[in-house]
């Protein structure tokens, strides 16, 4: 659920006097809590991880419609339900959606995004913040926004909290959504004007456990705690000053306190990423046709299971059960009629697999493509696909791609606001986070011959930067930048020995690096 800045003043003004500051929150925390969105957010998460809704159906029942004629010639319809414990009841579970989020994740973030600023190439200053700025974005950062993506594309927003531990050193870290209900200024969610988080934690009082929340009511300037006395009796939380600052100046001298001073960041410190415009999963699109794969997938199974290869028709033989005239037949191979018209007939029962698999294959293909990924089983992949053939089978998934990676972008450059800020308070800067670029680098198999002729030929056009994004071999453009510096001036030391050595010598320079062996 989303909440505008408008939302929370004509809450306030029409539940006051009605309402105290408890059943405000009681009644915002209610409202989300059952809204579509956080529906459709345990839906992505569940199947995820494989908890799918075939789970919950029980294969072994069957709903029957039965017409009866009532006494004034009407006739009634009832449904009843047919159980049949004997029938298997086993649960395929097809992990589409997964295989989706994480090719989506893998296509946008699996390699770490290049990132630089505007001008670092000719202003030293400018360079040694890009080398900060590349620093910070390890691999524990490239991790962290994996899991952003991932969060994101299940529920359809996903949260990441900038904060100071207790040793005032900045830390971040991703908040799930499902705890958090964000306050924009507006209906257009331009500007997160405030943010609250709810969760739970276990409390033992008197011996026995109780599940109480805890409710954080984030503001561009301060933080209020409260905490649930009781089942939705909200408090403001005594333990902690209330309101509180968003972090504290801590002066220390010989290990002790020195001072204290309140600090806010000026804006939420969350920073809320989008899956798409309107926020929604990368299940919903494609949750129908999983659970009717799933659903058919499943009864093939139990049908398979629970199929009998031969049964018998016997005609003019009674006086024995079933089993055993079962018993002869297996080991006599023969029964005995009594009836001269009776007869002994085997029949093989056969199931419509055919029709099943192709059925099984329409939704398979409808899946990736309303899903917008990559089927990689598809047939028209062939052998040693060119570099044009690849495009085209990953276009919807780079459409889908697209329609994050904006969004992306911003929010890396929202979080790396709070790395600037943070860096000039302490070093006394004055660096701008908006002169950093991002450059997210898509995971997508290349017909690798093609690619580095094709970066060979755009030498002097394209930026060695650019070029080097795009390189096969190359993971990291930030590091890779720096191995070539590195090299060059490697190179450099190498030639300046071999003209002293020259000198020395009284050889006469021949202009020409030396071969490595030579160097050496």
């Amino acid at each position: 659920m989303y909440l505008t800045q408008a939302d929370i003043i004509n809450a306030k003004l029409s539940l006051a006097g009605q309402m105290n500051e408890s059943d405000i929150i009681k009644y915002i925390l209610t409202e989300d809590s059952i809204s579509l969105q956080k529906k459709h957010m345990s839906e992505g998460e569940r199947y995820y991880v494989g908890e799918h809704d075939t789970l919950q159906k029980d294969y072994r029942t069957s709903r029957i419609s039965e017409t009866q004629a009532d006494a004034d010639g009407s006739e009634t319809e009832t449904v009843k339900t047919f159980s049949n414990p004997n029938r298997s009841n086993h649960h395929n579970v097809n992990a589409f959606h997964r295989i989706l989020v994480d090719q989506k994740t893998s296509f946008i973030v699996g390699r770490e995004p290049t990132l630089s600023v505007e001008g670092a190439e000719e202003n030293k200053e400018l360079k040694t913040y890009e080398d900060l700025i590349a620093k910070f974005a390890d691999e524990n950062f490239n991790e962290t926004l994996q899991d952003w993506v991932t969060g994101a594309s299940n529920k359809g927003f996903e949260a990441l909290h900038v904060y100071y531990d207790d040793m005032g050193n900045l830390q971040y870290c991703i908040v799930p959504a499902e705890e958090i209900i964000p306050v924009y200024d507006t209906n257009y969610q331009r500007e997160l004007e405030q943010l609250i988080r709810y969760y739970e934690i276990t409390v033992i009082k008197s011996g026995q456990k109780y599940r109480r929340r805890k409710v954080e009511w984030w503001t561009k300037q301060d933080v209020t705690y409260y905490t649930e006395r009781e089942p939705n009796i909200f408090i403001k939380d005594t333990d902690i000053p209330n309101p509180s600052p968003h972090f504290w100046d801590i002066s220390l001298v010989n290990g002790m306190e020195k001072k204290r001073v309140p600090h806010s960041w000026g804006k939420v410190p969350f920073i809320i990423l989008k899956n798409n415009r309107n926020s929604t999963t990368d299940l919903q699109p494609i949750k129908g046709l999983i659970d009717a794969y799933d659903m058919i997938s499943s009864e093939g199974t139990n049908n398979f299971l629970d199929l009998v290869d031969l049964y018998w028709v016997i005609q003019g033989y009674g006086g024995e059960t079933a089993g055993a005239i079962a018993k002869k037949l297996q080991i006599n191979k023969a029964v005995n009629i009594s009836d001269s018209s009776g007869s002994v007939e085997a029949k093989q029962v056969e199931l419509p697999v055919s029709g099943r698999i192709e059925y099984l294959k329409m939704l398979n293909r409808d899946i990736y493509k309303f899903g917008m990924g990559v089927d990689i089983e598809n047939d028209t992949f062939g052998n040693a696909p060119s570099g044009v053939s690849l495009r085209f089978h990953y276009q919807l998934l780079r459409e889908k791609a697209e329609s994050m990676a904006a969004k992306l972008k911003k929010a890396i450059k929202e979080f790396f606001w709070f790395i600037t800020d943070d860096y000039n308070r302490h070093n006394g800067t004055a660096y701008d986070s908006g002169s950093i670029d991002v450059t997210l680098n898509y995971s997508q198999p290349m017909n690798d011959v093609e690619t580095v002729n094709m970066i060979n030929q755009s030498k002097g056009i394209v930026s060695d930067k650019t070029l080097l994004a795009h390189h096969p071999f190359v993971d990291d453009v930030n590091a890779e930048l720096k191995e070539l510096d590195a090299q060059e001036k490697e190179n450099m030391e190498k030639y300046s020995t071999y003209q002293q050595m020259n000198k020395q010598n009284n050889q006469p320079d021949k202009g020409n690096e030396p071969k490595k062996d030579d160097a050496e």
